[in-house]
């Protein structure tokens, strides 16, 4: 066998050995001239992006609110479109309600057998101090104080449902006319982002009128590789270079997409939020950290795949050795790893495509 490919061979097969029992490969000089070896130092990045991931701009689920009818009616009229901005109480539609004059007769009844009940109350509550009533009679009569409190508070709150204020529902104790007018009000400040139902429909009590969305801040829900995915963590900072927004990560997925092989990541956009729009579909970049010592710029052709794994061969005062990484990001002619290759390493970078053969025969 020729010297250099005998020396090449014994060297692959060193490498394949550390690749499990994690031992220097000793090497001289010479013996790395004569294989064609050469080093370079790799650059050093403590923090960078993955850039150009695709990205959908979300509305956070907390910030949507979906205004419903609160009784079965005809919409009389509806009085903002989508895309308008409405401020918290504003009129969003009128409605005509039967089941709303019914629900203010019901409590107008209620009241009047709370306030009888309550003069029942006051009067045996004396009769009884003079010992003029049996005690059975005092009790009965509180009971029936009681349930009429109940039975008010349930009217009440049926009114309160149905969209009437407290000013309203004084106002029709205090003999204001009973009405069928039903007023839907904005919960929030919002933008209209839907409109399901139009003037004229008869619907069902709680079906959907209109879609509001608060749009600062917003989500960014961003596809990345797994390949690319290591180094990315919560808290990792994320731009979108086109509209200059940016945020943070709030979430990384746990399951892989099986026919994209890509993770989910959600990011909160607090920074000019108000240049996206929901659905929207952009680029965003990703900061990540080292997960294991620095991260490193390294070419290509430096990694050593054995099975799952990825080695860099760091030069040692022996030889090299071959350094587990873990593979941050990819590009057509370089890649970024992290691992502990020392404080100013020195790693092979040409002359090892026969060596990273054999480790993948040695694998095997």
């Amino acid at each position: 066998m020729h010297p250099i490919r005998r020396a090449l061979t014994g060297l692959a097969f060193a490498v394949a050995a550390f690749a499990v029992t994690a031992q220097d490969i000793p090497l001289t000089e010479a013996q790395i001239r004569s294989l064609g070896v050469t080093t370079a130092r790799p650059e050093s990045q403590p923090q960078r992006e993955v850039l150009g991931l695709a990205a959908e701009v979300m509305v956070p689920n907390n910030q949507l609110h979906v205004v419903s009818t609160p009784l079965p009616g005809l919409v009389e009229s509806v009085l903002v479109a989508v895309n308008e901005t409405v401020k918290r109480g504003q009129v969003l539609a009128r409605m005509q309600s039967s089941a709303l004059a019914e629900a203010q007769r019901g409590y107008l009844q209620a009241l009047t057998q709370m306030q009888l009940a309550r003069a029942n109350l006051d009067r045996d509550q004396k009769l009884s101090a003079e010992g003029l009533i049996a005690e059975s009679r005092l009790l009965s009569t509180k009971a029936s104080h009681v349930e009429a409190s109940a039975l008010l508070a349930e009217r009440r709150h049926a009114l309160k449902l149905s969209g009437m204020s407290d000013k309203a529902v004084a106002s029709l104790q205090g003999g204001t006319t009973i009405t069928s007018a039903v007023t839907i009000l904005a919960p929030v400040d919002a933008v209209v982002i839907e409109q399901v139902a139009q003037a004229g429909q008869r619907l069902e009590a709680y079906t959907p009128l209109y879609k509001l969305a608060q749009l600062d801040p917003l989500w960014l829900e961003i596809q990345v590789p797994l390949a690319r995915s290591a180094g990315v963590r919560e808290g990792a900072p994320v731009r979108v270079p086109a509209v200059e927004a940016e945020g943070r990560i709030i979430s990384v997925g746990k399951a892989v997409t099986p026919e994209s092989q890509t993770i989910m990541l959600r990011a909160l956009i607090s920074k000019n939020a108000a240049r996206l729009r929901p659905g929207q579909y952009v680029e965003a970049s990703v900061g990540t950290t080292a997960t294991q010592g620095t991260q490193w710029r390294v070419p290509n052709g430096a990694l050593a795949r054995v099975k799952d794994k990825v080695y860099v061969l760091a030069k040692s005062g022996t030889g090299f050795r071959a350094v587990p990484v873990t593979l941050v990001d990819e590009s057509a002619k370089s890649a970024v790893v992290s691992g502990d290759l020392g404080s100013d390493p020195v790693i092979a970078v040409e002359g090892v495509a026969a060596l990273k053969s054999r480790l993948l025969d040695r694998s095997k």
